[in-house]
């Protein structure tokens, strides 16, 4: 006996803020019931080392200090934030953590990802609603399947991402008004496509052009007016967006590029290994790093998007469009070529196939088409789907340990729900009128079991460790900014991510941006700080580069406190350990921190004692190059002297024979290790200079009882601090061998001189200039000088305009990096402002294109009245 798919429920369906509220709390409580049911830690990888700080710096400054979100010296050394914003902080739903205080940050984060999350549900559900005509349970599925989707589950953590799916159906919809001649919408979308996120924004956008191609090449009628109505809003949209778009676009061009691109005829991966990313839980810590694109929408949807192509009630024309575009997504998930189109011409770094959504989205909607024009499966229909089944159970059974992130779990799961499914297709849909019930359940069901199993394979932050790290920093911070008002830089001898200086708010070094200054970056490698392609830590530093970047606090753990408990007490992660702080002066002692002032510490902007701003670096040389730019500033004397090799001690090792510094384990079942020993003959500083193929996983490093644990980046020597005023005390450097062999070769060890130091910074100190800083001005106090070269360590921007006495003076760039100008002989007084031209720019577009469109509105409106 047949029976309608209609839905037999009428008041149901007809209660549409139910059905609202359904559409929404489905998939964002299914979502966050997983990370509450975990003590409500969601901080993890980027999100715990990145993200959590860009959005306390927002939490910060929105409304207190809103122009430090358009430059900011808590960004690395300094720099604009435009990009930065529209990238990671443009998205409306931050706002949401207005509400909630700093310490409670992980928790507000975890609201606005489930809000998201919700959203991208409800917005499914309504897109899908005006679209198709079926059961809201079938549609309930479908847009919990969209929002908890293999994509979401994976990338929940890159919340920037998540406002493009919001807006995916709708551009779909107002793409569909748009060829069938109604009202679109599609101006606005593609606006806010691109507010929210440019990134993801522009994958949306590609897919809703190839969608557009799509439907034109099935309609016969008005193509051509159709395309240029369809360019017409795409390309007003785009330009009002002008505002986020050109300071984005100006910011990728200057600093966010990589020349290793290249555009080879290859896969990334066989094509057909996709099948193991159907699987509940086909995820891993791997995956993200360095895994597949996650393309799972629920078993059901997967089995429903391929039986379009055996509907009688599609054309031939319909099933080769929409076949081809569905081939053609499915392909640039492997395809080099594809792959780096749709990621801007850049290999995506962690987080593969992150437009995968996009063919989610897509296979859902095929489905979502093959069931609106069909009441029931046909018998070819219902073949395809044992077959398509028994193809992907088939692969897993004769591939059971090819693939480490399916586990046998998941592939109990994955064989139960195609048996669920099939069951589904051939016996229920459109012969049972409590087919959608069933079938809201097992999609519902599939979705949990998925998320679930994807989310226990990764690991967490404790949100406490966060709260406890911005409570006490931020307390040393503000003490500092009510004890000194002027302009400077601090730091800390440990770190719990490389955008502390957000969280912290301060003016420090670190940053990991993915769009960030690359002149600055270099500069910093070339002096020895530890760095990768879009990231920079406060390690690697010497006395002279803590005093030539103006770092006037250090922020060290106090472990003196007896009254903080163990509960309360920060975690001091990532410790950088330098015997050389102890000759800062220390300043106050707060419960958990000690902070110390840096009397050496040059300004902000100084004089220097040459002319040129002309210096040459060599590559991987810190020790040459900090030498280069002692003498590029005009000062005499030499820092750094070698010290020869002290004895050293073996103990279950060997020493090569052809080279002394190279050396294997005798025995693997026991501790192994190299200890160099010598004692200081005065009061200097005296650094470790490990070679680059050095690396803290082959072999730990402990000075005397204290051991230093660097992090690996990219291969580069690096200077560790072991000795200040040590004099003839036995210090000992002592490797211990966690693989079979050790290469040493480069390790030289280095003796600073302190006095050559002083003395030339105190010449650096004259004139001593008072800074402060106030939005995205720099001033100083009058001063009188000699005619001079003024170096700064804010890094070079055409939109810094120097005045001197209100004239403007003309700028230079200083080391390849930093912003400097001459200054005649007499008395001055400096202003620096920062002009952001590219945001001025593109307000202007965004006006002129509201502006255009306003008249044209007026004309049309005149034109109906006559």
């Amino acid at each position: 006996m047949y029976f309608s798919n209609k839905n037999p429920f009428k008041k149901f369906s007809d209660n549409q803020v139910l059905l609202s509220i359904i559409a929404f709390t489905l998939p964002a409580l299914l979502f966050a019931g997983y990370f509450l049911s975990k003590k409500g830690n969601v901080l993890t990888v980027d999100l715990g080392q990145q993200y959590v700080d860009l959005l306390a710096y927002y939490q910060q400054n929105l409304l207190k200090h809103p122009l430090k979100l358009i430059y900011s010296f808590s960004s690395g050394l300094g720099g604009s934030m435009l990009g930065t914003d529209s990238y990671y902080l443009l998205s409306p739903f931050n706002l949401l953590l207005l509400l909630f205080p700093q310490t409670l940050l992980p928790q507000a984060i975890l609201l606005v990802i489930s809000t998201k999350v919700g959203a991208i549900g409800l917005s499914a559900f309504w897109a899908w609603r005006k679209k198709f005509a079926l059961s809201d349970e079938y549609l309930l599925a479908a847009s919990s399947a969209f929002a908890l989707s293999g994509f979401v589950i994976a990338n929940n953590l890159n919340l920037m991402w998540l406002d493009s799916l919001i807006l995916l159906p709708w551009l779909v919809y107002a793409i569909d008004q748009l060829l069938a001649g109604k009202k679109s919408h599609l101006l606005i979308i593609t606006f806010l496509t691109w507010l929210t996120n440019f990134y993801t924004g522009y994958m949306t956008l590609l897919f809703g052009f190839l969608y557009f191609l799509c439907q034109l090449a099935i309609i016969q009628e008005k193509r051509k007016s159709k395309f240029f109505a369809y360019l017409k809003a795409s390309a007003i949209g785009s330009f009002l967006c002008g505002i986020v778009l050109w300071p984005t676009f100006i910011e990728l061009l200057a600093g966010k590029t990589n020349a290793d691109v290249k555009w080879t005829l290859n896969f990334q991966f066989p094509p057909y290994q996709l099948l193991a990313k159907l699987v509940n839980g086909a995820y891993s810590f791997h995956e993200m790093s360095d895994g597949m694109p996650n393309i799972f929408i629920g078993t059901s949807f997967t089995l429903l998007a391929i039986l379009f192509c055996l509907s009688r009630e599609f054309s031939k024309r319909e099933k080769l469009a929409n076949g081809f575009l569905l081939a053609f997504l499915l392909l640039s998930l492997s395809f080099t070529p594809l792959v780096l189109i749709w990621h801007l011409g850049q290999f995506p770094v962690w987080y593969p196939g992150r437009f995968s959504f996009v063919v989610s989205f897509y296979a859902i909607n095929l489905a979502l088409e093959a069931m609106d024009r069909q009441k029931k499966f046909n018998i070819k229909q219902k073949i395809l789907a044992a077959v398509w089944s028994a193809i992907i159970c088939l692969y897993l059974g004769f591939n059971p340990n090819k693939f480490n992130f399916v586990t046998k779990n998941g592939q109990i799961a994955a064989i139960l729900f195609n048996l669920a499914s099939l069951l589904f297709i051939c016996f229920i849909y459109g012969y049972s009128r409590f087919g959608q019930h069933f079938f809201l359940a097992l999609v519902a069901f599939d979705l949990a079991l998925n998320l679930f199993f994807s989310l226990n394979a990764i690991s967490y932050q404790e949100n406490q460790n966060y709260s406890k790290f911005a409570k006490n920093v931020n307390a040393a911070t503000n003490y500092l900014a009510k004890k000194d008002s002027s302009f400077y830089r601090t730091e800390k001898a440990f770190s719990r991510s490389d955008d502390d200086p957000f969280t912290g708010s301060y003016n420090g070094i670190t940053t990991f941006n993915s769009i960030s200054n690359h002149k600055t970056s270099n500069l910093l490698a070339n002096l020895g700080y530890v760095h990768n392609s879009n990231s920079y830590a406060n390690q690697g530093g010497t006395l002279f580069t803590d005093a030539f970047l103006g770092v006037k606090y250090y922020l060290e753990p106090n472990y003196s406190d007896d009254q903080v408990t163990a509960k309360a007490r920060m975690p001091y992660d990532n410790l950088n350990h330098r015997a050389d702080l102890d000759l800062y002066y220390p300043s106050q002692q707060l419960s958990q921190l000690s902070i110390l002032q840096n009397q050496n510490a040059l300004p902000l902007i100084f004089a220097s004692q040459s002319t040129s701003s002309k210096i040459t670096f060599v590559q991987n040389d810190p020790v040459a190059n900090q030498e280069a730019l002692w003498t590029g500033l005009g000062l005499n004397g030499r820092l750094f002297s070698q010290v020869n090799l002290p004895q050293v001690q073996l103990n279950n090792v060997t020493v090569n024979k052809s080279n002394t510094l190279i050396f294997s384990k005798k025995k693997d079942n026991k501790e192994a290790s190299v200890t160099f020993t010598f004692k200081p003959s005065d009061q200097n500083s005296y650094y470790l200079q490990l070679p680059d193929a050095f690396n803290f996983d082959n072999a730990s490093l402990m000075v005397n009882d204290i051991y230093y644990d660097f992090e690996n980046r990219d291969d580069q020597i690096r200077l560790v601090n072991i000795a200040a005023k040590n004099q003839k005390t036995t210090i000992k450097v002592t490797f211990t061998l966690e693989k079979d062999s050790l290469d040493l070769t480069g390790l030289v060890f280095w003796r600073f001189d302190n006095q050559v130091f002083e003395q030339g910074i105190q010449q650096l100190q004259s004139p001593k200039l008072r800074l402060t800083q106030s939005g995205l001005t720099i001033k100083s106090q009058k001063f009188t000088t000699s005619k001079k070269l003024f170096v700064s360590t804010i890094p070079y921007s055409k939109n810094w305009l120097v005045f001197d006495h209100g004239r403007l003076v003309k700028t230079r760039l200083f080391a390849g990096a930093f912003l400097s100008f001459n200054l005649a002989k007499g008395s001055h007084q400096l202003t620096l402002l920062y002009l952001p031209t590219s945001l001025l720019v593109g307000l202007a577009i965004s006006l002129l294109t509201l502006t255009f469109l306003l008249i044209c509105k007026k004309l049309k409106n005149s034109v109906w009245s006559s």
